[in-house]
């Protein structure tokens, strides 16, 4: 292995992500980072790094601009932003779901204010529910927001946490579903008991509350009464599990949901749809 070649490639590639990746500084020199999303000034970060709607946000040649947020989601963290400046160099954007566990990563943010930091690491973990691009890799307060890319220079997710010792991005699909709630969300037609996370044998269980007539939950067969046990073969193992594939829905996926009707286990297929228009409502 040429290591010193390979060290030249991983520079070449981390040159251009510094380029599309922004500083984020808030009231009381709170700082993070954040990622050019399209060269008309839209910015994508964690909704924690941005508390309130407006910031400064410092590019990657120095400019520093005004920032108002114009989309923010404390669930999803996520946030976005617009600076009033065009032609700015937006970063490729690839696809977490290719992604193989032991492929390297490169994370860009701004640890205390160290512009351009990068860090190298290695995908870790494909959790069953896509929430996450778990990495083992070394990530410093700052590095909130920033990207997280494969060796294609493409960002795969948007750097937010560390927990259990490894770094937790945002996935870059669960970012553009983000940014097209208003305009493709998904639908169930369903409703959860609000006290619902009922703990019964040791395993959490999500109880419906209300189907929706001729929605995709009445389609597949799910009935008021019914209790979800799992998704796609694994059985919820915490109460937040099934709020964690809410997140991750697009229309037209493929859920195999198990639940218990009337005491007996039972698995049914659902297609997640569209929201009705008012006209199919009535």
């Amino acid at each position: 292995m040429n290591l010193q070649g390979l060290s030249n490639d991983l520079a070449a590639i981390a040159s251009p992500l510094k380029q599309s990746t922004v500083l984020i500084q808030g009231a009381a020199g709170a700082m993070g980072s954040g990622v050019v999303w399209d060269g008309s000034g839209l910015i994508l970060t964690n909704a924690h790094v941005v508390p309130h709607r407006r910031v400064w946000v410092t590019l990657s040649d120095g400019r520093r601009l005004a920032a108002h947020r114009v989309g923010y989601s404390q669930r999803l963290d996520l946030a976005a932003l617009k600076v009033g400046a065009t032609g700015l160099r937006a970063a490729p954007v690839g696809d977490a779901g290719a992604l193989r566990v032991g492929q390297l990563v490169l994370a860009v943010g701004n640890p205390q204010g160290e512009v351009g930091a990068t860090a190298l690491g290695m995908v870790a973990a494909k959790p069953a529910i896509p929430r996450w691009v778990q990495a083992d890799i070394a990530l410093a307060l700052g590095y909130s927001g920033g990207p997280l890319a494969n060796l294609a220079g493409e960002v795969v997710g948007l750097n937010t946490l560390i927990a259990a010792g490894r770094g937790h991005a945002i996935p870059t699909a669960l970012v553009q579903r983000f940014l097209g709630a208003q305009h493709d969300q998904p639908y169930l037609g369903i409703t959860v008991h609000p006290r619902a996370a009922i703990a019964t044998g040791g395993l959490p269980q999500w109880e419906v509350a209300q189907v929706v007539p001729a929605s995709p939950a009445a389609r597949a067969g799910l009935v008021a009464g019914d209790r979800i046990l799992g998704i796609n073969g694994r059985l919820f193992r915490h109460p937040g599990e099934l709020m964690d594939w809410l997140d991750c829905l697009i229309p037209d996926q493929t859920l195999v949901i198990h639940v218990s009707q009337g005491g007996e286990p039972l698995v049914c297929t659902l297609t997640v749809g569209r929201p009705p228009t008012q006209e199919q409502a009535a």
